[in-house]
């Protein structure tokens, strides 16, 4: 996947925006090699008026983490 860092993030959110992803899946569907980058970016967009973060189950790994997907408008 190609650009920065935030645009590889928010393609994978909106990619399937019914699925709460945690930081780690994130960073795995993005092809981000340093999970620990995507937290500061899903942080960040959770406090938007475009993204959902909270504690709840991620949708791919089914571990209960901080998870964020888009809101849908």
């Amino acid at each position: 996947m190609e650009g920065s860092n935030p645009e590889k993030v928010i393609a994978v959110l909106r990619s399937d925006p019914s699925r709460w992803l945690c930081d780690d899946c994130i960073a795995h569907l993005a092809g981000i090699k340093n999970r620990i980058a995507v937290n500061p970016i899903a942080t960040t967009l959770g406090l938007t008026s475009d993204f959902d973060r909270q504690r709840s189950e991620c949708s791919r790994c089914r571990e209960t983490k901080f998870v964020t997907r888009p809101r849908r408008h």
